[in-house]
């Protein structure tokens, strides 16, 4: 059951409070001065604090601060007269959650609650300074998965298109595993080519070749007793995939250049955006190598499917953002939040990240409003699928052409400046055509 702290110094506000909230399910603890309110923060430690603004001995914006000082980040939402919200919002940018003004709207306080402690409850996923976001059922769902798989040693297959955060679910998974403070270890395999792909996965001995000039561990060992995150899997070259099913079935190989197996203890997680299957039709992936990845599949939804999360996630953005470059952290109006659903996201959770920085860096806003859409051309086309399907021919055609951007442009009967300009539009990485 969650806890909530409510601190006011007028009964009649603390005795609706409870009686409100107490039909949510919730625990209210109640204080009506703030040195009270402090004490009991640090006692029980509420998942969330409502707190009025003005207090005779110890004012809102005070508790909030000595909380945060002692290292207790506990979501503060402040209670504010109509003449304070100037106040308000300054706390909101140095780290409260929300506030809400007189006369208190309760069916918008009891969201905001609830939202909070999805966001909470999904920081368990927390990883490097980034995690899993999103209270969706679709969300929730991943969530079970990563919690059932974390704790075992099968290896897992993660599939989702570009964008939709794989290694943040492998992150989540090794850090939810009993080797969690054991190395993780990622590797782009379509960032490295296959001419140094093998040396660097299984290391090489001295003199394997010119300018080997001393032996040198690869990733696998060095990812010894912990876990090895192979991202984009399809782009190995078949080679190597043999070497890779020997480990997976021996937990053990060869240097480069040398004769004498390595044994070592690694979790393998691998992530694909591509499908597997058709892969192995065209002979471009072991069908045994498959299976083998495949022990435990995990399937990330693309944004698409989950539109709910929207709000989450751009406040999630928005706040990791301006804390990183050192900006105010607006508000964030709900229109701007409907334009942003009236979009299908092709370049999925990336792209809205994207969008977001390129956004708050270029105006520094004090309110996120839908007008800072108008200038991003694809939120005011009129027919959505046009971009995925864009994209998706974009992909292709730098596949086909080696990512050689001026051969694509030809091909594509556009500019290059053109090709260029949609790249960045649609958040097109190079992981995304695979090429190096």
């Amino acid at each position: 059951m969650a806890k909530i702290l409510i601190i006011d110094d007028k009964e009649n506000i603390l005795r609706v409070l409870r009686m409100i909230l107490e039909k949510e399910n919730y625990k209210i603890i109640t204080a009506d001065r703030g040195t009270d309110g402090l004490n009991k923060a640090l006692s029980i430690h509420p998942d969330i604090i409502i707190s009025d603004i003005k207090i005779d001995d110890l004012e809102g914006p005070e508790l909030f601060h000595i909380l945060n000082a002692r290292g207790l980040n506990i979501p503060f939402i402040f209670i504010t007269a109509y003449g304070s919200i100037k106040d308000a919002v300054s706390y909101i940018k140095e780290g409260a959650v929300d506030y809400i003004t007189k006369p208190i709207d309760y069916p918008y306080l009891k969201r905001t609650i609830a939202r909070l402690l999805k966001s909470r409850e999904n920081k368990s996923m927390f990883s490097s300074g980034r995690y899993l976001v999103g209270s969706s059922a679709v969300m929730k769902k991943l969530y079970q998965r990563i919690e059932t798989v974390a704790s075992t040693t099968a290896t897992v297959l993660i599939s989702g298109e570009s964008g939709t955060g794989k290694e943040l679910v492998a992150r989540a998974i090794h850090a939810r595993s009993s080797r969690k403070n054991k190395p993780f270890i990622p590797v782009n395999c379509s960032a490295i080519s296959t001419s140094l792909l093998e040396s660097e996965l299984f290391g090489y001995e001295k003199g394997s070749f010119t300018g080997a000039l001393k032996q040198k561990k690869g990733l696998f060992e060095t990812a010894d007793t912990g876990t090895i995150f192979l991202d984009e899997i399809s782009e190995i070259d078949p080679s190597i995939q043999v070497k890779l099913l020997r480990v997976l079935q021996e937990q053990h190989f060869t240097r480069v250049g040398g004769t004498e197996f390595v044994s070592v203890n690694v979790r393998i997680l691998a992530a694909t955006n591509r499908n597997l299957s058709e892969s192995i039709k065209n002979g471009s992936f072991r069908e045994d190598l498959y299976y083998r990845l495949n022990v435990i599949p995990i399937h990330i939804p693309p944004l698409r499917e989950h539109m709910e999360d929207i709000p989450e996630l751009a406040s999630y953005f928005t706040r990791r953002i301006c804390q990183r470059e050192q900006l105010p952290i607006p508000i964030i109006e709900e229109g701007f939040i409907k334009r942003l659903q009236s979009y299908q996201w092709p370049g999925n959770t990336r792209e809205l990240e994207n969008l977001v920085e390129r956004i708050l860096i270029l105006n520094s806003p004090p309110v996120l409003e839908a007008k800072y859409l108008d200038s991003e051309s694809f939120f005011n086309e009129n027919d959505f699928r046009h971009n995925a399907t864009e994209r998706d021919r974009i992909i292709k055609t730098l596949r086909l052409c080696r990512g050689n951007k001026t051969e694509t442009a030809k091909v594509l009967g556009i500019p290059r400046r053109t090709l260029y300009h949609k790249i960045h539009r649609y958040s097109i990485e190079k992981e995304d055509y695979g090429v190096v």
